[in-house]
């Protein structure tokens, strides 16, 4: 445990900084663009539309609510897949940096996640909106997105701290996750519901994380019903223990990274 306390001092002592690198970050992706914050919301409008085009006109399938169940699936998957993405290659692209003061490193793609989530909770407006316009009842299970959001964090920083690591020894891991991240996409329930996969094949379903947290979205947005506490736990445990042991790794090869890079 004592890894872990020292990355709680280091968070406080580096939290100006934390702040300082996630507003610079979001405000140079806004000043990259005409629109702006806009995009952050215009962008999974517009996969939600292709989406919607492929499944409900070229398949001629799709659920109850359909806008709305492809939404809440699309925003949790990209918000995962742009923290991982961004995560590989954190310390390797702040090597000029790190070589003039020094940054515990693990710091570098929790500042990717911190800005992937500011663009996932400002994108869940639009939810909302969908949710009001479509009429869908919004129950007491609402509150219960919180705790999801809690885990899915968590697993998700999880994983970037971990990719962080691998990003600096292996430049080649980007391309691999571009690859793979997209068959994971498809065996993933986003387009379609976990129920239309067969019986005897659903547990490979539950295998993958994120059909835990897919699922669990959907349940409280869409069904009004709690989230499948049982595999958000296992997934909790499971995100605690990589956290531990990335951080471990992070912090043993701490000094090393500059001279590989």
């Amino acid at each position: 445990m004592k890894v872990n306390g020292q990355a709680i001092k280091d968070i406080k002592k580096y939290r100006e900084y934390i702040k300082y690198a996630t507003k610079s970050d979001l405000k140079v992706q806004v000043s990259s663009t005409y629109l702006g914050y806009f995009w952050w919301i215009l962008d999974p409008i517009m996969q939600m539309l292709v989406y919607m085009v492929f499944v409900l006109i070229i398949f001629k399938k799709g659920e109850e609510n359909f806008p709305i169940f492809i939404f809440s699936a699309i925003l949790p998957w990209k918000w995962f897949i742009s923290s991982i993405m961004d995560s590989t290659n954190a310390i390797r692209s702040k090597v000029g940096l790190l070589r003039q003061v020094y940054l515990p490193k693990f710091i570098l793609p929790l500042n990717k996640v911190f800005v992937n989530t500011y663009k996932f909770l400002f994108s869940f407006i639009v939810l909302f909106v969908l949710v009001i316009l479509f009429k869908v009842p919004i129950t007491i299970h609402y509150l219960e997105i919180i705790i999801i959001f809690i885990i899915n964090i968590i697993f998700i920083c999880s994983l970037s701290l971990f990719f962080a690591h691998i990003g600096v020894y292996f430049k080649d891991i980007k391309n691999i996750l571009v690859f793979s991240t997209k068959l994971w996409f498809y065996l993933t329930p986003c387009l379609y519901s976990l129920d239309r996969v067969p019986q005897n094949l659903r547990m490979l379903w539950w295998i993958n994380p994120m059909t835990s947290f897919i699922e669990s979205y959907r349940n409280v947005i869409l069904y009004g019903k709690s989230p499948y506490y049982l595999m958000l736990s296992i997934w909790l445990i499971f995100s605690l223990i990589l956290m531990h042991s990335s951080l471990k790794v992070l912090y043993k090869h701490d000094k090393n990274y500059t001279k590989v890079i």
